[in-house]
């Protein structure tokens, strides 16, 4: 980054975070994760609001989002599902090969014909071998894959429900899948700390008239609850920069002018 002006930008299809992430100009340690660089742009992300000038040191399969399409053209680790299936069949040609070389010696022994006993073999062999197990396999599968999405579990690859009676640990990330992405305000309260509809009312007020991006917060406040604006409109707005750090609304209602000022605080 060289430069940046109000620049958030969406970095889920990297990092799987649900809220854009703040672009700054800095130096960040070699040894930064992916998603604490916040003086880079990665390719595959999209901006959200804001401006930036930026120069392109890698294009192609050398950015990150290259190497993660290039991994994706791997065949994936076989499962233990897999695994088993194919031991499976490897003991079922054993067991074929066996059964069709056994009667079709004691069929000679037996004085008959040779070629009445190779066809019988290879008849036995064919009636041995389960022609239709891939099928019942997929379908078992298939109806197993449809009982989880009706209790809200998707499986990318149907093998994936096997492999959950194989596991000892399950590790997974929280961003995206055991949360929903969604914030909900609770309750707004005064200096005193006591709940206040004064406080709700004109924190609704910042953040219906507000233009500039919209973050989470916002969005909770007005599904919070909705208030009635008819008899106000909005005069002016000061964005939200990084030297004020904090967002002004002004408003008239009547004869009045409120300037309504959203700025973040840490909770100790």
């Amino acid at each position: 980054m060289l430069e940046s002006k109000n620049l958030f930008v969406d970095e889920a299809t990297l990092t799987g975070e649900t809220y854009p992430i703040e672009k700054i100009v800095g130096v960040v340690g070699v040894d930064t994760p992916l998603n604490q660089r916040t003086n880079c742009v990665w390719m595959g992300t999209h901006v959200i609001s804001g401006s930036a000038r930026a120069i392109v040191v890698r294009t192609g399969t050398r950015t990150e989002f290259g190497s993660i399409a290039q991994r994706l053209t791997l065949r994936p680790p076989e499962t233990e599902f897999e695994r088993g299936v194919r031991h499976f069949g490897y003991l079922l040609l054993e067991v074929t090969l066996v059964l069709v070389m056994a009667i079709f010696a004691i069929n000679v022994a037996l004085a008959r014909p040779v070629l009445d006993a190779f066809l019988f073999s290879m008849a036995l062999a064919v009636g041995l071998t389960p022609q239709l197990l891939p099928a019942i396999i997929s379908i078992n599968l298939a109806h197993g894959a449809k009982r989880m999405a009706l209790k809200k579990v998707i499986v990318k690859r149907l093998a994936a429900i096997e492999n959950f009676g194989s596991m000892d640990v399950l590790c997974c990330d929280k961003t995206g899948t055991l949360t929903e992405g969604v914030v909900r305000l609770h309750s707004a309260i005064d200096v005193e700390g006591k709940e206040s509809e004064r406080v709700l009312f004109h924190a609704y007020l910042n953040a219906m008239f507000e233009s500039g991006f919209l973050n989470p917060i916002d969005e909770a406040i007005r599904r919070h609850r909705v208030f009635d604006l008819g008899g106000y409109r909005k005069l002016d707005e000061e964005p939200y920069d990084f030297v004020r750090k904090r967002l002004s609304i002004f408003v008239a209602h009547g004869d009045r002018c409120i300037m309504v000022t959203k700025a973040p605080c840490q909770v100790s």
